[in-house]
């Protein structure tokens, strides 16, 4: 009976580590997230997760933070948009002139198959070769003839 305590006590402790390892994955993939939504705030040009500078090794000590206090992802978007404004993010959100990026593309390529067909059309409706040749006069044509047999 003391044997069977100890291997159910044993399978809950192992159960509940198990659990909390799953946890902290977890917050790790969206900690990951996170810094994969943020540019870097001192030059704009790479993600927090790829950044390597002391701003960015810091904001990712932040979200770590804040994700273990548990604060949701969107609260901590929002806490460095309202800290940074929108250019924190590296993906704008789709509204106002923003949503330019995301229909212009589709537009353009749109506008690019219309273009590729209707140019076909036209290529493939010209007529032959001998009707765009302006025509020859029978004379122009008899004269020619000649002075080519006395080349030979």
């Amino acid at each position: 009976m003391k044997i069977l305590r100890t291997m159910i006590a044993a399978g809950l402790l192992g159960l509940s580590f198990l659990t909390i390892q799953a946890a902290a994955q977890e917050k790790e993939e969206i900690a990951r997230r996170i810094e994969g939504e943020l540019m870097a705030p001192c030059c704009w040009a790479e993600p927090v997760s790829q950044h390597l500078s002391q701003i960015a090794e810091e904001m990712r000590r932040e979200i770590r933070t804040m994700l273990a206090a548990g604060k949701s992802e969107q609260e901590i978007l929002d806490i460095y948009v309202a800290k940074y404004g929108e250019r924190i993010l590296t993906t704008p959100p789709a509204r106002g002139f923003n949503l330019l990026a995301y229909i212009m593309p589709w537009v353009l390529a749109v506008t690019g198959v219309v273009a590729v067909v209707v140019v076909l059309k036209r290529w493939l409706t010209l007529r032959p070769a001998e009707s765009i040749t302006p025509a020859v006069d029978d004379g122009y044509a008899d004269r020619i003839d000649r002075e080519l047999r006395d080349l030979e």
